[in-house]
């Protein structure tokens, strides 16, 4: 049970497309459990290699609930095949703590992906916690962010600098904030990765 360092934007690797996983050794099976452990230990329900500091094509999520048993899945390699629809609501992340802000997802996804022996799988979600992770880890892995698909960026700029992510007058975003009618995020979710 090893806890890795989770990395904080704006850390380079965050910031960069992940390399593909070539091997299915060891090596990946121990860094997916490390993962797993991690993403257990901060909350989440997600969690990309990037996000500890490793440029792999590698991610985690388990949307089990608190009182249901771990339903972990590792994805290798995984690959957008279909999105359609639109889902909005509440994310936040990992590498982003304490910061939540509406983000703009895909409603329906496909996702091809290998497992940890290399075997090619797909899984279909829509409109759930899971169709959201999956998608919000897979940006990591191409070094995108959640704030990239915020669905008011004054909301995401605002929360940011209120959690010392961005240098900004927090007063000021926040009549500018009100001024358009939307309101601070005052609540907490669960941390996507």
């Amino acid at each position: 049970m090893a806890k890795l360092q989770l990395r904080y934007y704006p850390d380079e690797v965050l910031l960069q497309k992940a390399k593909k996983v070539t091997r299915f050794d060891s090596s990946v099976r121990k860094l997916a459990q490390d993962m797993l452990d991690t993403m257990y230990a901060n909350n989440g329900v997600g969690l990309a290699a990037p996000q500890v500091g490793v440029s792999k094509r590698l991610m985690v999520i388990d949307v089990s609930g608190a009182d249901e048993p771990k339903r972990p899945i590792v994805f290798v390699n995984p690959v957008l095949v279909e999105a359609e629809g639109e889902l909005i609501g509440l994310e936040g992340c990992l590498s982003f703590p304490e910061v939540f802000f509406e983000v703009k997802r895909a409603a329906r996804i496909l996702v091809r992906y290998q497992n940890l022996s290399g075997k090619e799988l797909r899984l279909e979600a829509a409109g759930n916690l899971l169709c959201r992770a999956v998608q919000h880890e897979m940006d990591h892995l191409d070094g995108e962010v959640f704030i990239d698909k915020a669905v008011s960026r004054l909301a995401a700029d605002l929360e940011l600098s209120k959690h010392g992510f961005l240098d900004a007058d927090v007063e000021e975003l926040e009549r500018q904030l009100s001024a358009t009618g939307q309101v601070p995020v005052e609540s907490s979710v669960t941390m996507v990765g």
